[in-house]
């Protein structure tokens, strides 16, 4: 089964592991993890962990996209990146001992409506020869709003189920156009409705009246808590066991990888929620971002409660 994930702004992602932040004064870094980064790619390597072939494309530039192209190579994510001017973006998140995490996003490269309509037509190009398509993450300066919407309309044209994860005003403008799942945390979810979501059932009340606009499911993501899957007559949860969690960035988008994996494999959302919350809390327990043990999802996976709402 192949899965095509596509980053618009993917990025050189950088941790930080420091004691603690001092505002105003030199810290000192005690390690530094580098990865190709962004929502897409962090998705990417949650799906090749689950077994999957997995193509990725979006855009990338200058020097720090050719480092994101190689390490592409290195973790067996195949290319079909596009290249334009400028330079893609370093996102650094700086993680103390106390576990906190401050997060560092610059902007990214700017593309043109030339650009966005070639990638596009590379994209239908490719739909062909996957089974899945993710879309992730925020768009590059010059894109408009919705940016989405002509690729998700292309993978269903092509029979493909399309998973999007983004947020704010990007979010609610892609909605008419009805991806497969739209996977919002509970904050960017109080963002589309407006209100607090506390308890499950107001989760529940918000994520079905998002699918009142368009999508098939909504995956909220809960951090430590799992996920919920909603769609318009259906609502499950799926909680892991407590873990020893030590890098909790990117776990978002590699549940998107999980879910995207086993759409592939002939699941509907609710059935390939439990692994997806597995992999995900997986990887809060790895010091690389997006990565995984196999063998630890496993052994959450027997451990995930399920339930339905």
């Amino acid at each position: 089964m192949t899965l095509l994930t596509v980053t618009l702004n993917a990025a050189i992602d950088k941790r930080y592991d420091v004691t603690e932040i001092a505002v105003g004064q030199v810290q000192r870094v005690e390690r530094v993890f580098f990865s190709a980064g962004g929502k897409g790619l962090n998705a990417s390597r949650g799906a090749l962990g689950c077994g999957q072939r997995v193509i990725a494309t979006g855009f990338l530039a200058g020097f720090a996209g050719q480092f994101v192209a190689s390490r592409l190579v290195v973790e067996g994510i195949e290319d079909e990146f596009l290249q334009v001017p400028g330079e893609t973006r370093t996102c650094i998140n700086i993680i103390d001992r106390q576990g906190g995490s401050t997060e560092f996003l610059e902007p990214g490269p700017a593309v043109t409506a030339a650009d966005l309509e070639a990638l596009r037509q590379h994209i239908e190009h490719l739909l062909g020869e996957v089974d899945v398509v993710t879309l992730s993450g925020s768009a590059p300066a010059g894109c408009p709003v919705p940016v989405y919407t002509p690729l998700i309309v292309a993978a269903q044209r092509a029979g493909r189920p399309v998973l999007l994860d983004t947020s704010g005003a990007l979010l609610r403008a892609e909605l008419p156009a009805a991806p497969t799942v739209v996977k919002p945390n509970r904050e960017e979810l109080e963002a589309l409705v407006g209100y607090r979501l506390p308890s499950v059932d107001l989760l529940v009340t918000a994520a079905r009246s998002i699918t009142a606009q368009g999508p098939e499911w909504v995956v909220v993501s809960l951090g430590e808590e799992g996920a919920i899957a909603v769609s318009a007559d259906r609502a499950v949860s799926a909680r892991p066991p407590r873990i020893n969690a030590v890098n909790p960035v990117g776990c978002g988008d590699v549940l998107v990888g999980g879910l995207a994996a086993g759409l592939a494999r002939g699941l509907d959302v609710a059935g390939a929620l439990p692994w997806a919350v597995s992999v995900s809390a997986a990887s809060a327990a790895h010091p690389e971002t997006g990565r995984f043990e196999f063998g630890l999802a496993e052994q959450l996976a027997a451990q995930i409660q399920v339930s339905r709402l």
